[in-house]
């Protein structure tokens, strides 16, 4: 199980270096950026919020604490990448 989460957490480290890189050279859109960014941050607090998890799988049956982790993680993900995905001095 602690593998499994070290593993999330290093693919989000990886697809956070990647974004800045691309990002530095000019080499990707704004579309693929924000991917790369939201992937990195949701692969980063699920990694947190599974470890926290783990901690509470006795109080909480476990098929509903993974749920709640993952719903949040997905949620955190998908409004971080609409965020990214707004033009400077757009409209929101």
């Amino acid at each position: 199980m602690r593998e499994l989460l070290i593993a999330a957490g290093g693919v989000g480290v990886v697809a956070a270096a990647a974004a800045l890189l691309l990002e530095g050279g000019r080499r990707i859109g704004r579309c693929c950026f924000a991917g790369l960014v939201a992937l990195a941050v949701a692969l980063s607090v699920f990694s947190f919020l599974a470890w926290a998890a783990t901690g509470i799988t006795r109080i909480a049956p476990l098929p509903l604490t993974w749920a709640f982790v993952i719903a949040l993680a997905v949620l955190i993900a998908v409004r971080l990448y609409r965020e990214l995905q707004v033009l400077p001095g757009g409209p929101r």
